[in-house]
């Protein structure tokens, strides 16, 4: 018998493996290969996926340069930038400078200034929107800057009663007076200029004067100042200043301008049931005055009178060292209350 050619059992061959090939195809995986696409696909997706990105001109460049390069096709994460340091708020120097003392039967009245207004302070005051007063003592006030949080201080010595009598001789000292102008109600001598240091004056006495309304409306507050002019430096004036309490009332007293802002200090002043004020005032800059403002007193009248007085009492005008300033006689200042 002849046999097939080899060519033929070849092609049958084939034939046989093309068939069972797409037969395997065309069947459903078997277990062990879903098991397999199971693990696959969970693998696949615990993995952190990276978005690819298509390379730029100048990379397909590199790759047809050097195909052995190596290239990744995920961005690199850029470094967060550090977050800025936000600084502490720093709160601005104290806009309020100390004014005056007032000691009354229930403590001490610390009164402290903004600008040319004065005004006095307690505990849990609110100023300006900006601060709280947190204490008040015979030396020293506390404020809270609120919107910081900073803390801060102001310092002063304390006047006390028995100091400012100590200071304030009963007798003035022993000058020969002279003319001067006295208390005609809003008068001022013409022969001194006006001003709180202006030209230095001629030598001699200090020269006092009052300074205010001819009249008054009982119920209607009005100020009256003292007012001195010297040659000299005036260092402090502790003094002792009378009226009528039935006539009278003291609201409140307060360092003119030449104790005052431009040239500060200490200020300090009691007001007693019998009529009388001690008062105590200094300060660091002493000058020469003409026609200087030296203190101002606010009185509400209580009721008609045809001349209320306000006299002083006793004055120790004190210069350099401590040396005392003699000064002319001080009429009291009358004023008429009306109804």
């Amino acid at each position: 018998m002849r046999r097939p050619p080899r060519v033929a059992v070849l092609i049958a061959v084939l034939a046989a493996s093309a068939a069972w090939v797409a037969i395997d195809l065309r069947s459903p995986p078997g277990p062990s290969a879903a098991r397999a696409a199971a693990q696959t696909v969970a693998r696949d997706s615990s993995e952190p996926k990276q978005s690819p990105q298509i390379p730029g001109r100048s990379t397909f460049g590199k790759f047809g340069s050097d195909p052995f390069s190596t290239h990744s096709w995920v961005t690199p994460s850029k470094p967060r930038a550090a977050l800025p340091v936000q600084s502490a708020p720093v709160a601005p120097p104290l806009p309020y400078r100390f004014a005056g003392q007032f000691y009354r039967g229930s403590g001490v009245e610390v009164f402290i200034a903004r600008g040319e207004e004065i005004f006095p302070v307690r505990e849990g005051d609110a100023l300006d929107g900006q601060y709280k007063v947190e204490s008040v003592a015979e030396s020293e006030v506390r404020f809270l800057h609120v919107p910081s949080g900073t803390r801060q201080v102001m310092q002063f010595s304390a006047l006390r009663e028995q100091d400012l009598a100590a200071q304030s001789a009963p007798a003035r000292p022993g000058a020969p007076a002279s003319a001067a102008p006295t208390a005609v109600a809003g008068s001022s001598p013409a022969a001194v200029p006006s001003g709180d240091h202006a030209s230095p004056a001629k030598a001699g006495p200090a020269q006092l004067r009052w300074e205010g309304p001819a009249s008054a409306k009982a119920g209607a507050s009005f100020n009256v100042s003292l007012r001195v002019t010297s040659g000299e430096q005036i260092r402090a004036a502790p003094m002792q200043v009378r009226f009528d309490p039935a006539v009278l009332e003291s609201v409140s007293v307060r360092p003119g301008r030449y104790f005052g802002a431009e040239r500060p200090g200490n200020f300090g002043y009691r007001v007693n049931p019998d009529g009388s004020i001690f008062i105590g005032v200094s300060n660091q800059n002493p000058a020469a005055a003409s026609d200087a403002e030296m203190l101002v007193l606010t009185f509400k009248p209580i009721r008609a009178a045809a001349s209320a007085e306000i006299s002083v009492a006793s004055l120790n005008l004190q210069g350099a060292a401590g040396r005392t300033i003699a000064y002319n006689g001080l009429a009291p200042f009358r004023t008429t209350i009306i109804p």
